[in-house]
């Protein structure tokens, strides 16, 4: 019996300790309930607050609208409270906000703020600069780089010229054959001096985006490649080149005279190649519209004569030689020379005393802070030898 009652007992005592502990694990969980519950209601008291406080703010903007529609409709004068919108402002705005600015007419574009007028806001805009300068193109004459070009020492250069070659003869036995001897002369090239000046401030030294001195530089150099080319075709010889197209330079004379008045022809091409003496390593020159009008020329059969090399193996020719533009030719005129045979290598000199001198002078202009550049370069240019030139004239 008492086995009985202490193993009722066990099992009571196992049952009110797993009892105890689920209590224990119950009050843990209602504990983390109860904080939840709290977390969320101050989350909610939050938002509720931070929702009156949004609708007071709301409520407080519409009143100072109103008011301000007030105070606008008492200052448009007497009226029903909404004269403020008759007035231009507001309907130059609706109608930007509306209709963009296409539909505003003249009144209402004018009290915009805009880029084009100084006091509404254009001051405040100010163009970008571009960093690069365009420049356009500057025609040369590129005779420097076919003619033969030397430098010296000396102001002037004689050259030695050989006008003739001593005469050989076929002579019997024991017959005394002819005394001869090459003959000489020499040609004179005396240098002049090609100049230009470029004064500047140097507010513009100082302030412009640009190195303008650089600039300067690059110009003058374009300016005297320029100069150069065209008194090398066409310079009379005085305190100048002479170019080998002026009447001073003596091959006019020589001139072939084109078959037809007023315009050159392919026979007249054709034949020119033919006065000039086999040996030379001859050249066409003419400027861009000489060469336009050769490459119109026909055959009878109605094709272009001048066919040029377009897959790129066979070099554009005219009668099988090759040629250089110069822009300093003449156009086909009467009595003009549009087109000229040379080998310029052979029968052009060119000499330079010196390369491109700069001199920079701040102290002439120092009260008015101006500095000139003054660029100086000598040199000269002349025919030497004249049977390498065989030139082309138009017939009156």
């Amino acid at each position: 019996m008492s086995d009985n009652i202490e193993e009722v007992l066990n099992e009571l005592r196992a049952t009110t300790e797993r009892l105890g502990a689920q209590h224990a694990e119950t009050k843990t969980m209602a504990a983390k309930a109860e904080k939840l519950f709290s977390d969320q209601e101050e989350k909610s008291q939050r938002l509720t607050s931070d929702l009156e406080a949004a609708k007071k703010s709301s409520a407080e903007a519409a009143e100072r609208l109103d008011a301000l529609e007030m105070e606008l409709s008492r200052k448009g004068g007497p009226g029903t409270g909404r004269d403020y919108k008759e007035s231009p402002e507001y309907k130059a705005i609706a109608a930007y906000v509306s209709r963009g600015t296409d539909d505003m007419d003249t009144e209402q574009k004018s009290i915009l703020m805009r880029s084009d007028s100084g006091p509404d806001g254009g001051y405040l805009t100010t163009p970008e600069l571009d960093n690069v300068i365009i420049k356009g193109i500057t025609e040369i004459s590129p005779i420097r780089s076919v003619a033969r070009v030397r430098t010296v020492s000396r102001k002037t250069l004689q050259a030695p010229v050989r006008t003739g070659i001593p005469k050989a003869s076929y002579e019997g036995e024991a017959e005394d054959g002819d005394e001869s001897q090459s003959k000489y002369g020499s040609a004179s090239l005396t240098v002049h001096r090609l100049t230009t000046t470029i004064p500047m401030t140097t507010d513009l030294l100082l302030d412009t985006a640009f190195d303008f001195e650089s600039e300067v530089m690059a110009d003058v150099s374009e300016a005297f490649a320029f100069a150069e080319g065209r008194n090398f075709v066409l310079g009379d010889g005085v305190k100048k080149p002479m170019g080998y197209l002026s009447v001073a330079a003596g091959l006019q004379d020589d001139a072939r005279i084109s078959g037809a008045s007023g315009k050159l022809d392919g026979d007249d091409i054709i034949r020119l190649t033919g006065d000039l003496k086999v040996g030379y390593n001859p050249v066409f020159a003419l400027n861009r519209r000489t060469l336009a009008e050769i490459r119109l020329l026909k055959g009878t059969d109605g094709h272009y004569i001048f066919q040029p090399g377009l897959n790129g193996q066979i070099p554009n020719q005219i009668a099988g030689f090759n040629y250089i533009l110069m822009e300093d030719m003449p156009d086909i005129a009467a009595n003009a020379i549009p087109l000229s045979f040379q080998d310029f290598r052979r029968g052009y000199t060119i000499i330079d005393r010196t390369g491109t001198e700069v001199i920079r002078d701040n102290l002439t202009g120092k009260k008015a802070a101006i500095v000139e550049l003054t660029f100086h370069r000598y040199n000269h240019g002349q025919v030497t030898l004249k049977e390498a030139f065989k030139l082309l004239k138009i017939k009156p």
